[in-house]
Order: C-alpha cells, then structure tokens, then sequence
C-alpha cells in the first residue's frame, strides 16, 4: 500500500477536509485541526524499511508554528505528560533540530497514529503561547544567554563549542549552555548563572549546583576537565552579600570555576 492509498483511508477515517502534499520522499497531511494561534497542524507520513513513520517534521522546535517551545519547568512538564500520554518518541538531527514522531508496522494503524500525533502538536503549540515565566526574568536569561555565547564564539573553535547541548545525548537528562571540547577526550561544561531577582538568581545557582553534581555522577564524569560558572555580576538580582552561601557553595562542594560576566577575558585562558 503506498502513501497515497494510506490518505484514502484517512479521509474515508475522518472526513474530507484533509489535504496533502508531496515533500520528497514523505507525504505531507494538513489536518483540519487548528491551533489556538489558528495554525493548522500537518504532520508527515513515510515509509522507512518495513515501518511507517508519522512526523511533525521538525516543525515544533523550528518555529513553523510561530511559537518557541520553552524549557521552563512547568511547560516541560506538561510536554513530558503528553508525549507519555500519546506514547510519542523523539529524535535530533544533526543540525539540532528536534523530531517528535510515532511508528508502526501496521497501515492498518496509520489513522490512529496520526490522529494522536495531531493533538499531541496542537496542544504542544496552544500550551507554548502560555506565559509560564516573569516576563522580566524571561528577558534577563534570554539576553544573558546571548550575550555570553557570542563572546564564546569569538574566541574559541567554533568545531569543539556546543550550545545549549546535553551531556549524554542519548540520555538528555543533564544540558548546559556550553560544553568545549578541550581535547577529544576531555570536555569543559559551562553554566550561565543570572537573575533579574535574589530569588531568581539564588534558583539559578541553584540549578548550576544540580547539573554539576549529575554529571560527576555520569558515565562522563572521567572526561570533564573542568566545570565553569559564568557570573551575570551585571543583572539585576546579583546582590553578593545575599548570594555569597550560595556562590561559595557553588564553589567548594562541585569544583566550579567561578567567573564574573566583568572577568569574561578569564575564559580564553581556562577553555584554551
């Protein structure tokens, strides 16, 4: 049974209102089922070996939607609540691009498989458009996290520099800003710390403390050279005298590196 007999039976499934398009190798299907930032949802159908494979192509964390898929905790919460509901799997391209997808043997399951990967998509895409942070801390992180990987950028090997990356992909468990491949068999991990509130930069050393302690519990912990902190010393909720148990925490109890956002020229040296 080819792609196109398979939409037959899912416009004979669910109605005639389902259109589709031929993109290479996959098939294309727009749902009549819209988005609360009225997109309608389309999600590809191909053949890989003996299974099919039914896609959101990417589309979710590439911005088609018009909307970012956050990493705050409540939103992903609710993400892993639906891909567990719907039983849906994920993959990332080489180029960072994240796939959520479902597969079967069985044509005869194709509409139903469709059908869960829909909804899965359109509530993903309404539940994005929910503010879920402090609009002001948002701003903080987003320009902190900017600011400071463009300086990595400028001086280090652009081939051994990964942003926003997993330590252990296959796991994607423990993520850092950064991590540099010092050397083929060590590697740097590097957290952002900033807060545009005490409490918010208290949670945010906070949250460095957690993803150093787990990667030296990791089957990676033999390869890190060195674990670095980068100080927003700049933001708003740096405030040294409250923040000093934290920092030397920070500090002492995981080896971290310290280094002030007004020292930056410090981390040409530690990284090279």
């Amino acid at each position: 049974m080819n792609l196109l007999e398979i939409f037959t039976d899912i416009k004979n499934a669910f109605g005639g209102l389902w259109q589709t398009k031929q993109r290479g190798n996959s098939l294309e299907i727009i749902t009549p089922y819209a988005t609360t930032n009225n997109k309608f949802v389309s999600v590809f159908l191909s053949k890989q070996g003996d299974d099919y494979i039914v896609s959101d192509g990417g589309w979710l964390n590439s911005g088609v939607y018009e909307v970012a898929v956050g990493e705050e905790t409540c939103f992903l919460k609710i993400l892993y609540h639906f891909q567990n509901s719907f039983d849906i799997k994920q993959i990332a391209s080489p180029d960072g691009i994240t796939y959520y997808y479902l597969k079967t043997a069985n044509a005869i399951d194709i509409p139903s498989k469709l059908f869960d990967l829909t909804l899965f998509i359109q509530n993903i895409v309404s539940v994005s458009e929910i503010a879920f942070e402090d609009k002001e801390e948002k701003e903080t992180k987003e320009r902190f996290v900017s600011v400071a990987n463009e300086y990595l950028k400028s001086f280090t090997d652009k081939s051994k520099l990964h942003l926003n990356s997993f330590l252990i992909p296959e796991k994607k468990d423990i993520k850092f800003n950064a991590i540099y491949n010092n050397t083929p068999s060590t590697l740097s991990l590097v957290n952002y710390v900033t807060g545009s509130s005490n409490s918010y930069f208290s949670n945010s050393i906070s949250k460095a403390n957690m993803l150093f302690q787990m990667a030296d519990d990791s089957n990676a912990k033999a390869f890190i050279k060195s674990k670095i902190s980068i100080i927003d010393n700049s933001a708003d909720g740096y405030v040294p005298e409250k923040l000093a148990g934290y920092l030397y925490h920070l500090e002492h109890h995981t080896g971290s590196l310290l280094v002030n956002w007004s020292e930056k020229e410090r981390l040409q040296s530690i990284l090279n």
